[in-house]
Order: C-alpha cells, then structure tokens, then sequence
C-alpha cells in the first residue's frame, strides 16, 4: 500500500512534517519515488513511530536512533536471509534434509571450530 506523506502524518502522532522529512534526510526513512512525491509504506510508518518512541518517550539521542535502526535493519537482513535458508532446506531430498538437522542439532555442543 502506497502512502502520502499527509497519510503518515495523519497516522503516526507527534511527527509533523519537517521531522519527517529530517528523517527521511537523514535516511531513518526511505520512502519510495512516485510521480506524486515520496510514496511510503506500511513499513515507513511503523519506523515513524519507532523513532518517535524513541525521541520522545525515551529521549534517545540522533546518535544512538542511527545505531537502533541499524542493528534493527542488520536482524530483518538475516531473518530474511535465514527464510531463504529455511525454503532452501525444505526444498531438498528428505536424506538431505535430515542430514542438514543431524548437523545443526550438533552445533549447540561444540565450543570451537575444528
């Protein structure tokens, strides 16, 4: 779902336009280009409101914002990475498969590599 930056504002509270487009300078938000402007999604929004938590509530620095959201960004990175293992994985032989688990299942007992 496509939405203005006049839809943001209306749904996040306590972020007006300039703090939005300051973030979205600061590239805590990055919305989509549209023939009507900045397009954002579901997404944008629910970060809007993180970061307003953030600053408002518990008066978190710009300083350590950039470094929430970049820890926050690297966890969906490998949560994405891990489905494509996952439907990797499902997608072989059950041998295969069961081979992969028998492995894994292994990994908690051993402190360091070999």
């Amino acid at each position: 779902m496509s939405l203005s930056e006049k839809d943001v504002l209306r749904r996040v509270s306590g972020v007006t336009s300039i703090r939005l487009q300051t973030w979205v300078q600061r590239g805590w938000i990055i919305p989509a280009a549209s023939s009507k402007g900045a397009s954002f999604s579901e997404v944008d929004v629910a970060r809007c409101d993180l970061i307003r938590q953030l600053r408002d509530d518990l008066g978190v620095e710009n300083e350590s914002v950039e470094i929430v959201l970049s820890l926050l960004d690297q966890v969906y990175g490998l949560r994405r990475e891990l489905r494509a293992v996952m439907r990797a994985v499902e997608s072989q032989p059950d041998d295969i498969r069961a081979g992969i688990l028998e492995a894994l299942s292994g990994e908690g007992e051993r402190k360091f590599p070999k």
